[in-house]
């Protein structure tokens, strides 16, 4: 199973269209991105959307 994907944004972009909190990041673009690579995602927080790097993966298993 593959679940490769691309992002290809600024964070000017991500703060103008998503309307972001917290300090600027240095993102830069990534054009293959499997299962087991951390990825930045946005996720809302206590005071609004903000940017966090996950572990992209494709399901959870509980420990």
């Amino acid at each position: 199973m593959c679940g490769r994907f691309t992002q290809s944004y600024t964070w000017a972009e991500v703060e103008r269209f998503l309307s972001v909190i917290g300090p600027a990041r240095n993102l830069r673009p990534r054009y293959n991105i499997a299962p087991t690579t951390p990825i930045d995602i946005l996720r809302l927080g206590g005071t609004g959307r903000e940017l966090v790097t996950m572990r992209w993966g494709l399901g959870s298993h509980p420990a």
